[in-house]
């Protein structure tokens, strides 16, 4: 586990403060990805696994999309092996932060569902109320702008009574962002009228969060626009488009968008047009957008119509048709997906006690938001339930019997599952009985000798657990801390060496016979994965 969860200085060791520090004050994104890029190196050389868990959080937080997703993937697994609940969750929600970014909204929505849960069970009030903030702008995307401006309130009142760092103030203000852009889309203007004066200020205020900057100038372009204030929309759009530091693909495609838009409501259909083409040629090669760029497929049909030849105008409605299949699938899995984050949900303060609401600091910039807001908080805090979990360690056991009839027994006795003692939350995503009826699945498959199957793949052992290859992969990690190949190769090797105490005679059979028997699917894989594990080939160990 991690050492100092509740202490209210910062998880990482003292010999990496200066260089977080670093990271944490420079003005450039681009500069500051550079040095989490050393951090990672020098935690991996000199520190530990909680420095490196905290390394991949700074990272996460400031690297481009393309990369952004991987170090959340090593968040997540440092996290799982240090059984650390809350760095779980977080790594779920930058995930889903950086999927929603991506214009990945199914995933994003399962996985902020599930870091919703995680803090909801840690008692984590903070991370929470921040997460509502993300949920609030998919429920704007789908539709439901009520359920959204709620959700994002509800952030909006936290963060304005909980203002004790300079952090608290930017997660408040950046709130404040999002309620611009809900407010723009429901018509409440005057609203927005003190909010973007707020956010300005606060910027001009705090030059440490001067690289953030570009939001407000996209949401102050976007309440112009929806005004009809369209070349005042336009200067604001593009310098938010000069204020973006680093490439951030969502965030530069929703600028665009809208910068198009301007030019199409001004009569500019030259300037429109290729940044039109540009994203509808993104969405007929990855399939993903964004649910707001439909205009964009209006804009083409409406040209063509008057403009184009019979052949192009077929081609725009064809490319329409397919945004509207896109965004109905969407819509629908989303939607689905949030029904149980409404079942959860609870807005009533009473539900919360004092206790819940302590909270110590845990220094990061892994706060990966959403389009088009995607920021790096600085600085998030980790609380910590007041009920710790007790770690279980399962025994080892070295039994050696002398009939394979007995090491099936004794495999029935080792691998019987007291479910009593397994942490379901480590293997989240998938739930408590999928879980079981897995590891159920998994005994029965050791102690039938399954494994001696020939060329077996883990899909299709999937298949036969009536599940599906992520989540049986994921559960042999988890619970054995193997790949699936390794799981299947130790497994067919403790059965060689059981074979070869009971059988004199079975080391004399061709290696390809032994190969075969033992499910392998070539005597030269065989052979390779022998002496990895004997460090000898078959050969010489049989000889010996």
């Amino acid at each position: 586990m991690v050492k100092g969860q509740d202490d209210t200085k910062s998880k990482i060791s003292p010999k990496f403060e200066k260089l977080v520090a670093q990271i944490k004050n420079n003005q450039s994104r681009e500069a500051s990805y550079n040095l989490s890029k050393t951090l990672i190196t020098e935690t991996k050389r000199y520190g530990e696994d909680k420095d490196l868990l905290q390394a991949y959080i700074i990272t996460s937080g400031i690297a481009p999309d393309s990369l952004a997703i991987k170090y959340c993937d090593s968040i997540l697994n440092i996290a799982i092996k240090l059984k650390d609940q809350t760095a779980i969750g977080a790594s779920y929600f930058s995930i889903a932060g950086r999927s929603m970014r991506v214009f990945d909204y199914k995933k994003a929505a399962e996985y902020f569902v599930i870091s919703y849960d995680y803090y909801l069970s840690q008692k984590n009030i903070y991370w929470e109320k921040t997460n509502l903030l993300s949920i609030g702008r998919l429920k704007s995307l789908i539709g439901e702008d009520d359920a959204a401006s709620n959700l994002i309130l509800e952030n909006y009142n936290y963060f304005k009574n909980n203002q004790t760092t300079p952090d608290d103030k930017f997660s408040f203000n950046f709130t404040k962002v999002y309620m611009i852009y809900i407010n723009s889309k429901i018509k409440k203007h005057e609203e927005n009228e003190t909010l973007i004066n707020e956010v300005y200020t606060f910027f001009d205020q705090n030059k440490k969060y001067s690289f953030f900057k570009f939001h407000i100038l996209l949401a102050d372009g976007r309440n112009d626009f929806s005004l009809g204030k369209y070349s005042s929309a336009l200067v604001k759009l593009e310098n938010a488009r000069k204020a973006i530091d680093l490439v951030d693909s969502q965030n530069l495609d929703n600028i665009d968008f809208y910068i198009a838009m301007c030019y199409w409501k001004m009569g500019n259909i030259d300037k429109a047009f290729p940044i039109f083409e540009n994203i509808k040629k993104n969405f007929l090669k990855t399939k993903r957008t964004s649910l707001e760029f439909r205009p964009t497929f209006d804009f083409f049909t409406e040209y063509y119509k008057k403009n184009g030849t019979t052949e192009q105008q077929l081609a725009s409605l064809n490319d329409l048709l397919e945004f509207d299949k896109f965004e109905k699938d969407v819509k629908q899995y989303v939607q689905l997906k949030l029904k149980d984050f409404d079942k959860k949900h609870k807005t009533e303060e009473e539900f919360l006690s004092e206790d819940e609401q302590k909270f110590g600091n845990w220094l990061s910039i892994a706060m990966i938001s959403l389009s088009p807001i995607g920021v790096v908080y600085y600085g998030y805090r980790k609380i910590k339930a007041n009920k710790k979990k007790d770690n279980l360690e399962r025994e080892e056991i070295n039994e050696t019997p002398t009939e394979i009839s007995q090491l099936k027994i004794e495999k029935e006795e080792i691998l019987e599952i007291s479910y009593a003692e397994i942490d379901y939350s480590l293997y989240r995503p998938i739930n408590k009985l999928t879980v079981d009826q897995i590891l159920t699945s998994m005994k029965t498959f050791e102690t039938s000798l399954g494994f001696l199957e020939q060329d077996l793949k883990l899909t299709a052992l999937a298949q036969k657990f009536n599940t599906n290859e992520k989540y049986l992969s994921k559960v042999i990690k988890i619970n054995l801390g193997k790949t699936f190949n390794s799981y299947l190769t130790d497994l067919r090797f403790e059965y060689l060496d059981e074979k070869l105490k009971t059988d004199s005679q079975f080391k004399d059979q061709k290696i390809k016979e032994i190969s075969s028997k033992l499910g392998f699917g070539s005597p030269e894989f065989f052979s390779t994965a022998f002496k990895e594990k004997y460090g000898k080939s078959p050969k010489e160990y049989f000889e010996a």
